[in-house]
C-alpha cells in the first residue's frame, strides 16, 4: 500500500503542480502514460492533454520489455493502444519503454504499429534513427544523469541515499551548459510522484530560469524534436536550426 499511494501522490498533487509551473513558464512537456494510469486515474490524464502537453505511451502496467517474449510485447502494446483509443479516441505517435529496456525486435514493432518516435535509448546526444524492415524509427535519447529516479527515489536497502536538490539541480545546470555548447539534446526525465514534492520544483524552476537566460534555446516537446529530426532526414544540423527565431 505504501508503495502505490507514493504513486499516487504523483497523479494527485505532482501532476496538477508540475502543470502549474510549466503554464507559469509557458512550456510544453512530454508525459508517458501507462495504459493502467490512464484507466484509474483518467481525469488527471486528460487534465494533461487539455493543457496542450504530449501525451506518449509507456507500456500498459510498466512491464520490463527485456522480461518478454516477443508474443507478449506485441500483446502489451495492443493491449496499451487499445485503452488509448477507447478512453482519448487517439493513438500516441512517441513511445518511451519502461525502465528503458527495449528488445532487438522493439523498433519494429514500434514502427508496425505507427510510432514515429521511441525516447527510451542513450546511443547519442542528438536524435538519431533506428534500422527497422518498415523503414526507419527516430530516436530522441535520453541519459540516467537526467533521470530523476537515481536522484531522489528511496529504495529500501540500497545504497544510494536521496540526494540534496540544490546538488541535482547543479548536476543538471552543468550538463545543460556542456549540450548547449555541443548543440546537444537536453532531455530531462522527471516522474510527478518522485520530483512533484515541493521543494524539488523549486529546483525545477531554477533549472527553468537558467535555461530561459541562455540564448538560442528550443524549448521543445520530445515529439517536436522527433518531428525536426525526421524533416531534416539525417543525424547532424539542419539547414535551419531549430532554435532560430524561437524561445
Amino acid at each position: 500500500l505504501a508503495g502505490m499511494e507514493e504513486r499516487r501522490f504523483g497523479v494527485r498533487t505532482g501532476v496538477p503542480r508540475i502543470l502549474r509551473l510549466l503554464d507559469k513558464y509557458g512550456l510544453r512537456g512530454t508525459f508517458y502514460v501507462p495504459g493502467y494510469t490512464i484507466v484509474h486515474h483518467e481525469a488527471a490524464i486528460r487534465s494533461i492533454l487539455d493543457a496542450g502537453h504530449e501525451l506518449g505511451a509507456h507500456g500498459n502496467v510498466h512491464e520490463s520489455l527485456d522480461t518478454l517474449s516477443d508474443e507478449e510485447e506485441v500483446r502489451v502494446m495492443e493491449d496499451q493502444l487499445q485503452i488509448w483509443e477507447s478512453s482519448f479516441d487517439m493513438r500516441p505517435t512517441g513511445y518511451r519503454s519502461p525502465s528503458w529496456e527495449l528488445n532487438l525486435g522493439s523498433p519494429a514493432i514500434l514502427k508496425r504499429y505507427g510510432f514515429v518516435y521511441d525516447s527510451s535509448l542513450m546511443g547519442d546526444d542528438v536524435p538519431y534513427f533506428l534500422d527497422t524492415p518498415a523503414g526507419p524509427l527516430a530516436e530522441v535519447p535520453v541519459q540516467w544523469l537526467l533521470d530523476d529516479a537515481p536522484m531522489y527515489r528511496y529504495v529500501p536497502g540500497s545504497g544510494n541515499g536521496i540526494a540534496d536538490p540544490d546538488r541535482v539541480i547543479r548536476m543538471w545546470m552543468q550538463e545543460f551548459d556542456g549540450m548547449r555548447g555541443e548543440n546537444g539534446c537536453f532531455v530531462l526525465t522527471m516522474h510527478p510522484w518522485i520530483s512533484g514534492r515541493a521543494g524539488r520544483l523549486l529546483g525545477l524552476e531554477q533549472l527553468i530560469h537558467h535555461m530561459r537566460a541562455t540564448p538560442g534555446v528550443w524549448f521543445a516537446t520530445v515529439g517536436e524534436i522527433a518531428a525536426w529530426a525526421v524533416s531534416s532526414g539525417a543525424t547532424g544540423a539542419p539547414a535551419q536550426d531549430p532554435a532560430e527565431g524561437r524561445a
